[in-house]
């Protein structure tokens, strides 16, 4: 929110908001309240920027300028954005030092991972070999690192092999399996339909 303590009423001044490059799809709207005018948007890409932009003195007058995107999934550390508004040719703030608000978030990583297993029957054959293909994909929104696979496979079943493909941007990480225990660690997958590990279990 831009807003003018006065005395006197604002004229031609400016509002900028470099958003960090971590956020795509940059959109910014300007709402006027009171005796205001958002003057001209100019925002290209992360750059906002508003500029010609006239608010009476006085706390029913201000702007509400939204900024929106999407945050890259592989974004990592504080996300850190800061706003300016600058007086306009000829005119002098008394109180400069609020000319400029910092938003700080930290990261909150969240991600939907999900498994789905079959053999691709509803019955076995004792004695006959048996595969199980295990898919692991991530719904997102933010990718998958460090995570961990583990199936234990029923003691009627010997001779466990397993072997994994990742496909799109993941890593299979390190295939820890000993006997009927498959275990894979060190996990990631990034955010996306694209992006999914096949693990093929086998034995008989």
């Amino acid at each position: 929110m831009v807003s003018n303590a006065g005395p006197s009423n604002a004229t031609g001044a400016s509002v900028a908001d470099t958003v960090p490059a971590t956020i795509t799809g940059v959109t910014a709207n300007c709402v006027a309240t009171g005796t205001a005018s958002c003057g001209t948007n100019g925002t290209a890409g992360n750059a906002v920027s508003f500029t010609n932009v006239d608010i009476a003195a006085g706390a029913g007058n201000f702007l509400t300028i939204t900024v929106a995107g999407t945050v890259n999934p592989a974004t990592t550390g504080n996300l850190v954005n800061t706003a300016t508004v600058t007086t306009g040719t000829g005119q002098t703030d008394p109180t400069p030092a609020n000319n400029t608000a910092t938003d700080t978030d930290t990261a909150a990583p969240s991600t939907d991972l999900s498994i789905t297993k079959t053999d691709g029957s509803p019955t076995y054959t004792a004695g006959a070999p048996i595969s199980y293909s295990i898919v692991v994909s991530n719904v997102g929104p933010g990718n998958a690192t460090g995570a961990s696979v583990a199936d234990t496979v029923p003691a009627n079943i010997t001779g466990v092999t397993a072997n994994c493909v990742a496909t799109g941007t993941a890593s299979c990480g390190t295939n820890g399996t000993v006997g009927n225990a498959v275990s894979y660690t060190n996990v990631d997958i990034a955010a996306g339909a694209g992006n999914f590990l096949t693990i093929t279990v086998a034995g008989r």
